[in-house]
Parts: C-alpha cells; structure tokens; sequence
C-alpha cells in the first residue's frame, strides 16, 4: 500500500509540474531535486546538567533527481511523463504530505538502554523484550556479571547487545583519576569476555559522564578503542529510592517525536518498577512510529560536554610511559588481525589480536590469562608485588618490581632469570618464552600463516 501511494505521489507530483522552478501549459519543466530532511535528535529529556551532543552532525541524504519516464495508454504514446504540467489539486498535495509523514514516521529509532545489572530484575526485563520482539543494550557491571555469569548469556544468547558499566559502580574510586576508571573497565571487560567470548566496545560511565569526565578520560578512551555513550532521554527510574512505574511511563515518553532516541533505565536491584512500566514504554514507542535497535559502533555517540566541575578538578594525568603501555596497545584489541595458537603438550589456547604483542620480535602476553587456559592458577600477592603461579607441577613467581622469573626449587631455593615483567591494563604481561622455559615447557617451533601465528613447547 505504502509502495501504491508514493509511486502515486510521485506522478502527481511531476504531472502537475509542482515543484518546479519554471511552469508553462506545453513546454517542458525541469523537475527539482527532493531531499529528505532529518528531525531533531535532540529530545527534552536531557542530563540537568549539560545536554548531550552527537559527536559529528547527522549526515543529510543525497538529493535524488528524477528522472523523465515515458508511459504509454491509449491516449498518449511514449510522452515523457514531465510534459503532462497540469495544475496540482489540494487533495493531490494532501497525498504528498501523507507519503511524506509516513516515511518521516519510519525513520525514527530508539534505543532501550538498561544500567546496573545484571539482577534479578533482568530476567523479567528480559522476559518482556522477548514477548515484544524488541532489542536493547546492556550496560553491566563486572562485579553483578561474574556473581551471574547465566544472565550475560542469556542477554548474548537473546541478541542484545553488551557494554561496561564498570565493575563495581564507586564514584569515588571511577572519577579520583583515570587509570582507576580504565582499571574498572579493563577488569569488568575480562569478566564478560570469559562468558561470552567478546570483549564490548561501549561504555557508559556511572552517572553519566556530566561532572565527571574531562577532556583526559574522553580522550583516552576513544583512543583505546572504546565508544562512550550517555542518553538522550532519562526515564527517572534512578532519582530517588521507589519511583512508580506511572513516573517512569511518563517521563520515559514526553517526546515521541525525535528521530533518535537512547532512552535510560535500570534493571539493578530495586528497579521492579522499571520492569513494570517497560511493557507500555514499548507500546508507546511502537504506536509512535519508532523502531528498536541496539547500539553498536554504527551508531554516533552520544556525549556530555566536559562540565567546568569536570574540567576543574586537579586530577593527576597518567604518564605518557603508561599511555604507551596500556591506550596504545589496546586498539588492536577491536581490530582484525592474526590470533597466537598457543600448543603446549596436550592442550591448546589462543590469543586474539590485541591480547597479545610483539615486542624487538619477543611475544609478550597477559600472565594470568595463559596460565589459566592452559590449565594453571594465578594469584596475585600484594605485598610483593608479583604474580605467583601454579602450573605443569611447578610454582613460578612473577615479580613486577624485580623484573624477574623464578621457579621454587626443592628445599625453599629459587631459580631466577631476567624478564620483562609489566602491569598493562590491570594485568601482568611477561615475555612469553621465558614464562614457557621457566614453567617446564620448553619451546619446540614458532611458526606464522596469513590466518594465525603459532608457537608450539613440549
């Protein structure tokens, strides 16, 4: 029907010769070029405290010029359509404004976001996204993601999308500096590529990036790698302690009329009443004309401006040695490149592009997580500093301060050797062969294909 009217309005349109800049009874009119135009993004329910902006503008559409179409009937044979100039009546424009409302209506987007979960709550918000047939994004913290790994899958496994809500939500640990904030996310981004494999590009900062970020923290992010997004609209469900499900309905829908739109909920602990309203938010939505997506790196973020309470706090910048280690590196991680096989013995591990890196021609990787896939444990001591290892019957201490390796012999001796031992992102990263030699595997081949690189140890 939709297809019916807009070919409909089209001819209407050129026979009547509206729209063009000349008109005469015979002659021919030069049809002028229709371009959509796009609403406001924006919406009314802002941040108090500053409003978002997209990080570049909303790209028009690329004007389409019509072209002449012969027809053919029993009256005319192969006139160009152009040439039939007849005077446009109101309800003919009536027709075009139609079309025009509709594919206006069409256009809109909106994207249900969920904070502070996963809880118990999610099941139920989960729940209802699937009786509807709507997506919607995940903005989880690490510490509720590893007490309920079966809730990332089940997000994952349903197709909404995941991103980092750091790990356990402290303001005054996130925005003290930022190496504290990136040691959240880095650790909240291993604990959801555990469960599902990926490692989320987004990341939405608790409470918003308004008063808390600074030029530093944006920067360095999207240095990383990483998207940083905030909202356009608040649903109010997080303002104060057991706000109804009627104020969150109500504020979640005062402006049906934005083109995009990236709606603010929670699904944490004691948001029931979130749960409740979302079946007649989506109802809203849909009877509005808007379509539901999940936000992924297609999608322009959505940011705060840096706040002067922000930009005034005397917050120490990390060095450019630490940049180097950790911003640096970090991109490869959501780049395409080669993954390192790791065959030792029996057992085979891999390490995706980003996890590791290649160092004067030396691969360094992250302790922990070869250790752990390759079957050993890894603990972490304190006190000094170092990494302290079980694995292939062998106890190895890996010794940040010391720059060193060192296997425990029989009787309370050590065997140390010299190695490039580093914190990067919260982790400790050692040269690879020197771990493999040190923990009893000796190596046996290094080999390299377009696909994949490979080292093989006994």
């Amino acid at each position: 029907m939709f297809r019916g009217l807009l070919i409909m309005a089209m001819a209407l349109l050129l026979t009547s010769g509206w729209g063009t800049d000349t008109y005469s009874g015979s002659g021919s009119a030069r049809p002028l070029p229709l371009q959509a135009t796009n609403a406001d993004a924006s919406s009314s329910q802002h941040n108090p405290l500053a409003a978002p902006v997209q990080a570049d503008p909303v790209t028009p559409a690329v004007p389409a010029v019509l072209e002449a179409t012969p027809i053919k009937n029993s009256t005319l044979n192969a006139v160009p359509i152009q040439h039939l100039a007849l005077p446009a009546t109101v309800a003919e424009t009536a027709v075009v404004q139609q079309v025009a409302a509709t594919a206006a209506k069409a256009a809109k987007t909106v994207y249900l976001t969920f904070d502070d979960g996963p809880s118990k709550i999610t099941r139920e918000v989960l729940d209802i996204l699937r009786k509807q047939g709507v997506k919607a994004t995940f903005f989880v913290l690490g510490n509720a993601a590893k007490s309920h790994p079966e809730l990332i899958n089940a997000i994952w496994e349903q197709g909404h999308a995941i991103g980092n809500h750091s790990y356990d939500h402290d303001y005054h640990n996130l925005y003290s500096g930022f190496t504290a904030f990136w040691n959240q996310i880095k650790q909240t981004e291993n604990v959801i590529r555990e469960i599902t494999g990926e490692r989320p590009r987004l990341v939405r900062a608790p409470g918003g990036t308004s008063g808390h970020f600074d030029d530093t923290y944006f920067q360095l992010l999207n240095q990383a790698g990483y998207l940083v997004m905030d909202w356009t609209v608040d649903s109010g469900d997080s303002r104060r302690k057991g706000v109804p499900a009627a104020e969150i309905l109500r504020e979640s829908t005062k402006d049906l009329t934005s083109s995009e739109v990236v709606l603010l909920l929670h699904d944490g602990g004691g948001h029931g009443e979130s749960a409740k309203a979302l079946p007649q938010i989506i109802a809203r939505y849909k009877a509005a004309g808007y379509t539901f997506k999940v936000l992924d790196d297609s999608v322009k973020p959505v940011q705060f401006r840096v706040s002067a309470k922000a930009a005034g706090l005397d917050r120490l910048k990390p060095s450019n040695a630490w940049i180097a280690s950790n911003i640096l590196p970090n991109v490869a991680l959501f780049q395409p490149g080669r993954t390192l096989a790791l065959e030792v013995g029996l057992l085979e591990a891999k390490l995706n592009p980003g996890e590791y890196s290649i160092i004067n021609g030396q691969y360094m990787v992250p302790l922990r997580a070869v250790v752990e896939r390759l079957g050993g444990q890894v603990r972490w001591d304190q006190t000094s500093r170092s990494g302290q290892v079980i694995w292939n019957g062998r106890t190895v201490t890996a010794d940040v301060s010391g720059g060193e390796l060192a296997v425990s012999l029989p009787g309370g001796a050590q065997e140390k050797r010299a190695a490039r031992v580093e914190i990067i992102g919260g982790a400790i990263w050692v040269p690879l062969r020197e771990l493999l030699e040190t923990a009893g595997h000796p190596l046996k081949a290094i080999s390299a294909t377009s696909e994949e690189r490979r080292v093989k140890a006994a």
